[in-house]
């Protein structure tokens, strides 16, 4: 009978190893594009302060490995950064620096022209560090860059949320749709955002929104959240790090982001009670099992 009781416990646990999502621990939520320039980044660290603002402890990660130009916006010039924490020298923890307003920060570094190959125990360990953050973060934000390769892919596994951000030009809108593409899609369906960043008309971008998910429902067999998220274009003289570390401002852009937040906000606890529910399952399945091989011995 323990035999058996063991292999229920192992398929609870497989099925975790299967949907890395379902792992507990801080949520973790990729900020990705299909192309550069897209404004990944200031979604980013906007979504970061935006949430800071509304009482949640943040951790924003520049795990951009091609181009992790968010460290150099945001002034950081690091000793340790995340190749530290791939590689096991250093522990999140320790590689984390104050950015205010709640808001810790863990910066990428890479001196090699090429971005390194990541192994799969590595980009384990680095999951493992973040969802282990509680005691600094209720959400952790991962600035993935643009593009799709393996390292993104398994972000996007690992991600309770993916918040895909393009513009509205027909070449960024392809190469976001051939992000989805060679994304694994078990672990992305229900669970990509397209965010529509520079925006200057809300509803075309909704309508664009909505052409997209339905491409990608017909001929990907994939689900994108909706509504879409659209972001005005910020205003003019308004510098990344100047927004980085101001209040929030009565502007189109400042509430357009203040609305992702809700959003990002509203999925998480949709996960946490899912994660609830399988957990009782889990338990409740347990529990009958017990009860049916205590019925057999009194037998």
């Amino acid at each position: 009978m323990r035999d058996q009781a063991d292999k229920l416990r192992q398929l609870v646990r497989d099925t975790v190893k299967e949907h890395p999502a379902l792992e507990p621990g801080v949520p973790l939520i990729v900020v990705s594009s299909g192309v550069e320039g897209q404004g990944s980044s200031t979604v980013a660290v906007q979504l970061a302060r935006e949430l800071a603002r509304l009482g949640k402890r943040i951790v924003l990660v520049d795990a951009n490995l091609q181009q992790p130009g968010l460290t150099a916006r945001l002034g950081c010039e690091p000793e340790v950064s995340l190749a530290e924490v791939l590689n096991g020298n250093r522990s999140a923890v320790e590689v984390i620096r104050s950015l205010g307003e709640s808001i810790q920060f863990l910066p990428g570094r890479w001196t090699a022209e090429a971005p390194p190959e990541i192994g799969r125990e590595a980009i384990k360990r680095l999951l493992a560090e973040l969802r282990s953050l509680g005691s600094h973060a209720e959400l952790v934000i991962l600035d993935a860059g643009h593009g799709m390769s393996p390292w993104v892919q398994q972000l996007w596994r690992a991600a309770q949320q993916v918040l895909l951000v393009t513009t509205l030009e027909s070449e960024p809108m392809k190469q976001s749709y051939a992000a989805v593409k060679q994304a694994p899609w078990g672990d992305v369906d229900s669970k990509v955002r397209l965010v529509i960043s520079k925006s200057e008309d809300s509803s075309l971008a909704q309508q664009a929104g909505e052409r997209f998910a339905a491409t990608c429902r017909r001929f990907l067999g994939v689900s994108i959240c909706q509504p879409v998220a659209a972001i005005s274009k910020a205003p003019a003289g308004d510098h990344f790090q100047e927004r980085a570390n101001s209040q929030a401002k009565d502007t189109a852009f400042s509430q357009s982001v203040c609305l992702l937040a809700a959003e990002v906000l509203s999925s998480c606890l949709v996960l946490s009670s899912y994660r609830k529910r399988q957990l009782e399952n889990s338990a409740d399945n347990l529990f009958d099992f017990r009860n049916m091989t205590q019925s057999v011995a009194r037998r």
